[in-house]
């Protein structure tokens, strides 16, 4: 069972490990650039935080590839509920949208609820999902 999970993991997160590399190589930085600075070696501080800096950068560019990738998957399910389910008839008028919650309103809505209801329900239970071994 957590195979399966750990493969869906993979496939969501596919620069988990570039990111988990350059998050080890920058706290390595940071501790460097601290004696640096406790030793009063302003060249060496500013190397190592331009470099840092690089790599702070870097690690964004993942992080974004990897939030990309995981909204990939939403647009096609939004897209194959729109061809079943196009819209939801409300039982009241609302001013912008009128009487129909249409999939681009009501998904991500839903979405985002799911997601933080969840992320609450693991704090207040203390469930933490299984990280994947890495060596």
């Amino acid at each position: 069972m957590l195979a399966g999970f750990a493969i869906i993991d993979k496939v969501l997160h596919p620069h988990r490990k570039k990111q988990d590399k350059l998050m080890s190589k920058m706290t390595e930085y940071r501790e460097l650039a601290s004696l640096a600075y406790e030793n009063d070696n302003k060249d060496m501080y500013s190397l190592l935080q331009r470099e840092l800096n690089e790599m702070f950068c870097e690690y964004l560019a993942w992080s974004f590839l990897d939030g990309i990738g995981f909204l990939i998957p939403h647009f096609f399910i939004m897209g194959f509920i729109s061809l079943w389910l196009p819209y939801i008839m409300l039982p009241f008028n609302l001013p912008v949208i009128g009487d129909h919650a249409y999939v681009i309103v009501w998904y991500p809505l839903a979405m985002v609820m799911f997601y933080l209801g969840r992320r609450l329900l693991r704090r207040y239970t203390g469930n933490v999902p299984a990280q994947p071994v890495t060596r």
